[in-house]
């Protein structure tokens, strides 16, 4: 049955049709299990990660938390390699037959946005519940990067429903240090978070990027074996532009901030208006989106992304871009109104998205039509750099920075997959960005790629993610028939952290009942 997306409807259409399976029916099958002496996937197609075409059908044997074979059983292979057809016991098995397997899905910029009315268990679960099994966090509740580490390990211990977590705390938060301020005392900072395993530093403005600050933090890091990821904020992008930052060894430069300012040539500084306050938000935010309309063109796409290329192959810079967390910007009420809003924010979350002078990146009062233009016009110059950067060999890893500006944990990872083939990517360059990539982002060469000897991170779909991103969507995805008829399918059916098989749709059932009790009581 050839098969079209429903994009929108109206009431009456949507009446006459018929819908094949329930968008929220409850599966049986256990929330969490594993991991197994041994478990074994039959008949599924592989989209290994590495860049590579989907392949199969092949039988995937885990044991424990590694993957121990990947056997192809085609018939050409059978008849090429002489397999025997006869069934390996496993302690469980899944038959993938129709299904795809793809790694579990590495989402480098993540913020557990936790407190009294937001669990850190519903943002976990709505991480699963998309094939999130990776994450680099950069707080969890109150950002006390010894609490973010224990919380690493119950996840690594299986304990709590949750990806695998790299810990990067702010630099300069929590209780007052003097420390934080001065070349010598952040080298003792590092140093101190390293012996408790913190994996690195997420820096957001100064005194991080101070320039003397930012070279003793980047060089002790990288010294211990460190990442050190940042945010270059307006305040300090002179001189600490993406170029510089790179240069002397940031791991990563996280959104779009610093690459238009490293093309400048005709200024050195951002041309600002007079009454601009860094402290308005709505300022802010508007004014960084007009960075970009001052880019010089060439220059960005020769010597900026040469530099940046450069600091690749010396220093292991990569660029995680998250699209995703701006596109309120560009429209607002897209972002506002987007169909999982109703069943899978709670209430705290959307409240702390709507307009509010007081709370970060809720600046959305007095946004108009012409400040979504200006945005609009970034995004084109920005899609088309990162892509470039991407087509000339640049590493480009997924980030959503969820838990802001009408962006939901998981929802906005698969939505920085659709935006990324908006900037040009290939489904199989996307796939390979959310996985391969951002293995290479938490520093972990057995993650990423599904191969023997590697660790058993992957998401089986009953659907093609190479056809449409969208369905890695945890609402599912529905499609209409030329004769009218509708099927709802939630295509993400099992998500396995380390052998461990977490059932993605009875994570979400249980993320859609925190959010109808909290309504209630709301």
């Amino acid at each position: 049955m050839t098969r079209l997306r429903l994009l929108a409807a109206s009431p009456l259409f949507l009446f006459c049709l018929t819908i094949s399976s329930s968008v929220y029916a409850q599966t049986a099958a256990p929330e969490q299990s594993g991991p197994y002496s041994t478990l074994l996937i039959r008949n599924v197609t592989l989209i290994d990660g590495s860049g590579a075409p989907a392949f199969g059908p092949v039988n995937i044997l885990v044991k424990n938390d590694r993957i121990d074979q990947i056997t192809a059983v085609d018939p050409i292979a059978r008849e090429r390699e002489g397999q025997n057809s006869a069934p390996t016991k496993a302690d469980r098995e899944i038959d993938g037959t129709g299904m795809y397997v793809v790694p579990g899905l590495i989402d480098c910029h993540i913020h557990v946005n936790s407190g009294k009315d937001v669990p850190a268990d519903y943002i976990y679960k709505l991480l699963l519940g998309h094939g999130v099994t990776t994450i680099r966090v950069f707080n969890i509740g109150n950002n006390d990067p010894a609490a973010m580490m224990a919380e690493k390990r119950r996840s690594d211990a299986n304990q709590i429903a949750a990806p695998r977590m790299y810990v990067y705390p702010f630099w300069g938060r929590g209780k007052p240090d003097p420390r934080f301020s001065s070349p010598v005392g952040a080298r003792e900072i590092v140093r101190e978070w390293h012996a408790l395993g913190v994996d690195g530093i997420k820096i957001i403005g100064k005194p991080g990027l101070w320039p003397d600050v930012f070279h003793a933090i980047a060089q002790e890091a990288h010294a211990n074996n460190m990442g050190v990821a940042v945010h270059i904020a307006q305040d300090s992008v002179y001189p600490m532009n993406a170029v510089r930052v790179a240069a002397e060894g940031a791991s990563t430069v996280e959104h779009h901030y610093g690459y238009p300012e490293s093309s400048f040539s005709t200024h050195t500084i951002q041309e600002l208006p007079p009454a601009y306050n860094y402290s308005s938000e709505p300022d802010r935010f508007l004014e960084t989106g007009r960075a970009w309309m001052q880019a010089d063109l060439d220059q960005l796409h020769t010597g900026v992304i040469d530099s940046l290329l450069d600091s690749m192959r010396k220093n292991g810079f990569i660029m995680d871009p998250t699209f995703d967390i701006y596109e309120a910007n560009r429209d607002l009420e897209r972002a506002e109104n987007l169909p999982w809003h109703n069943d899978y924010t709670l209430p705290a979350v959307m409240d702390s998205f709507r307009p509010n002078p007081a709370h970060h990146a809720s600046y959305f009062y007095e946004w108009t039509s012409n400040k979504e233009a200006v945005w609009a016009q970034a995004y084109r110059r920005w899609m088309e750099f990162v892509n470039d950067y991407k087509n000339r060999g640049g590493i480009v890893s997924v980030g959503s920075d969820t838990g802001f500006l009408f962006e939901l944990w998981g929802f906005g990872t698969i939505r920085e997959l659709e935006l990324l083939e908006e900037a040009g990517f290939t489904p199989l360059e996307t796939i390979h960005a959310a996985t391969e990539n951002g293995a290479k982002v938490v520093r972990n060469s057995q993650l990423g790629v599904l191969r023997p000897g590697y660790l058993a991170d992957m998401v089986l779909l009953s659907e093609n993610p190479l056809t449409d991103m969208k369905v890695f969507y945890g609402n599912g995805v529905t499609r209409v028939s030329a004769d009218r008829q509708a099927q709802h399918e939630q295509s993400v059916k099992y998500t396995i952290k380390a052998g461990v098989v977490f059932d993605s749709q009875a994570l979400l059932h249980d993320v859609r009942d925190m959010v109808a009790k909290a309504k209630a009581t709301h």
